[in-house]
């Protein structure tokens, strides 16, 4: 079919005329499976992260697989310093490090040993990750979250005051 219009300065001019938009038939959701999707579960650590290297990163990337975020805790200069170990790297830079390395989801401070289980309440942790060699003390937050100690290939720089103090 073929009509005529008038253009704003008055002239016909011919278009054709679209047909209808046809229905959209209802869409059928038999046989298509539903997407699993990892549970959400939010996986906390700590550590100094001085002089990040691969290690470091491994280390992060094997935590990362044990949930859908990761929240690293990077310890500031006075902690550090509370822990007699003189960190090299600025806490900002070490955070900065941190916060561009693709498997960690969120850098806190750590500024204390108290904030652990404050931490796991105000972000919903589920999983509670730390190195071979921390001391048992971890093993109280079982109640609340899973501890899972894991093997690590860094070099123990500063674990064993931690494991004194915690």
């Amino acid at each position: 079919m073929i009509y005529r219009r008038k253009t704003a300065f008055g002239a016909a001019q011919s278009a054709r005329a679209r047909p209808p938009l046809p229905a959209t038939p209802a869409l059928s959701v038999t046989g298509v499976r539903p997407v699993s999707t990892p549970p959400l579960r939010s996986v906390l650590t700590y550590g100094c992260f001085d002089g990040f290297s691969t290690h470091h990163a491994q280390w992060l990337g094997r935590l990362s697989a044990l949930g859908s975020e990761l929240i690293v805790g990077c310890a500031t200069d006075a902690f550090c310093a509370e822990m007699d170990h003189q960190a090299k790297a600025p806490f900002e830079a070490r955070r900065a490090v941190l916060e561009s390395c693709r498997y960690v989801s969120r850098v806190i401070a750590l500024e204390s040993w108290d904030q652990r289980l404050t931490d796991i309440v105000n972000y919903d942790i589920a999983v509670f990750a730390v190195r071979n060699g921390v001391g048992p003390s971890c093993d109280t937050l079982n109640e609340i979250v899973q501890v899972v100690h894991l093997p690590s290939d860094l070099p123990p720089t500063w674990v064993e005051p931690f494991a004194k103090s915690a």
